[in-house]
């Protein structure tokens, strides 16, 4: 991923015969895909023309200067970047993804249990994959009686094991 970006989507396949993209979002930002927002895809940077949610889950896109299904085709399987800079506003306590992933996660015993490599979504809260050097993997759920406090300028999260968590 380059400098500056996230990932926020990706291209499913084309939709219809006028360049619609059918997409899978990534991101719980409303404001990401709204007209004039600006993604990039395969290093090509454009500009959102609409952008609307389907009940299936799914998405459709319309970019500028994408007006055909020949095109649109090609961008199969490509995935869709933003700018940092375009985030919303969060809540204190509240994290973007990208954040997360990569910060050391450290017990309140002091255990270095390892780095966050991933974020899993499931229906009720997000769960924390941490990695160890000799390749252990704990998860861990995102919860206020595990997660106690993230400090981004340190690159650490402190976190307290609950019974069963190892």
């Amino acid at each position: 991923m380059p400098d500056g970006y996230v990932l926020v989507g990706r291209i499913i396949r084309a939709h219809g015969v006028d360049g619609t993209l059918r997409v899978q979002s990534y991101s719980d930002n409303p404001s990401r895909f709204r007209p004039e927002s600006p993604v990039t895809i395969a290093g090509i940077p454009r500009t959102v023309d609409s952008f609307r949610t389907l009940p299936d889950g799914y998405a459709l896109l319309s970019l500028d200067e994408l007006d055909s299904v020949a095109e649109a085709s090609k961008l199969s399987g490509e995935w869709l970047l933003a700018p940092i800079d375009t985030n919303a506003e969060l809540e204190p306590d509240e994290y973007y993804h990208y954040q997360l992933v990569g910060l050391t996660v450290l017990t309140d015993e002091g255990e270095n249990l390892g780095i966050l490599s991933e974020v899993l979504q499931t229906g009720s809260n997000d769960v924390y994959v941490v990695r160890s050097d000799n390749s252990d993997e704990i998860l861990l759920p995102a919860i206020s009686q595990v997660v106690k406090e993230v400090d981004l300028a340190a690159g650490t999260m402190l976190v307290h094991l609950l019974d069963g968590l190892r």
